[in-house]
């Protein structure tokens, strides 16, 4: 169901055609999340990543590294350089790759979509500067920090609730292509291009000013979700962070301060990913979005992206490390089982 800024999605429609998120063979997968890890834990540069998919039970490790065009990632993301001009296609950011800096009046928001009369995929990511344009490439000084993904293949008639997504986000729009046949299943995308501003009179726009002062992950996830979670964001540079936020019910965010996949642990400073993971046994959900947890973010669009699966609940749960709780003291997180 969509909530403007928060999409909560149960699971994916899969339909059998060529474009669609790849696994890592390269076959065709109703969705996949990877977590790359940083240099600083990674003895291939910060290229290692891994893996999850709708067949998984637990993380694989890559044995192609995310620099490699035949990787899962690299897959996926080269079929936008495909047959161009028959395909819909858009990746936003708000750091194009080929601008000198950030936008920092749209979106908080990174993404691909590419899809074609039946279907296609929807990537959302937390890397500046990606995907190039050209063909597939990793983009350099990228692969310092951790980064997150979440693929979804999706039916092309879903393109219309995507786009009400990108429309009150405001994305920022790097590579476009719209064909008029995709034009007419969601004319919408007319606008999210052209980067046309909400106006006052705009049927979201409520709904964007009572969000302008709110955080993401505590006021919007976590309260629909009615599950204390804990959250991995970008928490560096200038920003004030929001920290740790609990309140009498059951509307508790927590920042997790060390990740750990597969025995690698890394601490938050070295993470630019954006996730959080529900902390309530029978809430097993996890949530990729694209807004990090500092104040600076309450006047930026963006939102998450939620999977209810409980073996990819279990894998992310037993992935936080460590967190800070409201008092700000540091906890042991003890996976469960």
């Amino acid at each position: 169901m969509l909530s403007l800024i928060l999409i909560l999605v149960s699971a994916p429609i899969y339909v059998d055609a060529a474009v669609s998120c790849k696994d890592l063979n390269g076959e065709d997968v109703d969705w996949f999340v990877a977590l790359k890890r940083p240099t600083a834990v990674d003895s291939s540069g910060g290229t290692s990543f891994v893996y999850f998919d709708s067949n998984a039970n637990k993380w694989v490790e890559s044995k192609e590294k995310i620099t490699d065009k035949d990787s899962a990632i690299g897959a996926t993301v080269s079929q936008l350089y495909k047959d161009k001009s028959k395909r819909f296609y858009i990746t936003y950011n708000d750091h194009c790759p080929e601008k000198p800096g950030a936008d920092s009046y749209t979106a908080h928001s990174k993404g691909v979509a590419v899809f074609d009369r039946n279907q296609g995929f929807w990537m959302v990511h937390s890397v500046p500067k990606f995907p190039v344009e050209g063909k597939y490439a990793y983009p350099e000084g990228q692969t310092k920090f951790a980064q997150s993904f979440l693929c979804m293949t999706l039916s092309t008639n879903e393109l219309p609730n995507i786009v009400k997504y990108m429309r009150t986000a405001q994305v920022n729009p790097c590579m476009k292509n719209l064909p008029e046949a995709i034009k007419l299943i969601a004319p919408e995308l007319q606008n999210v291009i052209g980067k046309k501003r909400l106006s006052k009179t705009d049927p979201h726009t409520a709904m964007r000013k009572f969000c302008t002062f709110s955080d993401l992950w505590y006021d919007f996830v976590s309260a629909n979700l009615k599950a204390p979670m804990a959250v991995e964001t970008w928490r560096n540079g200038g920003g004030k962070d929001v920290g740790s936020q609990c309140s009498v019910n059951a509307n508790k965010v927590y920042d997790i301060t060390v990740v750990n996949t597969l025995n690698i642990s890394y601490e938050s400073s070295k993470d630019h990913s954006k996730w959080g993971v529900s902390m309530k046994d029978s809430v097993r959900e996890v949530c990729i979005g694209d807004v990090n947890r500092q104040e600076s973010q309450y006047q930026r669009g963006g939102g998450a992206l939620c999977l209810a699966n409980p073996k990819l609940w279990q894998t992310f749960y037993c992935s936080v490390g460590e967190y800070q709780d409201c008092s700000n003291k540091t906890r042991k997180n003890v996976c469960r089982q």
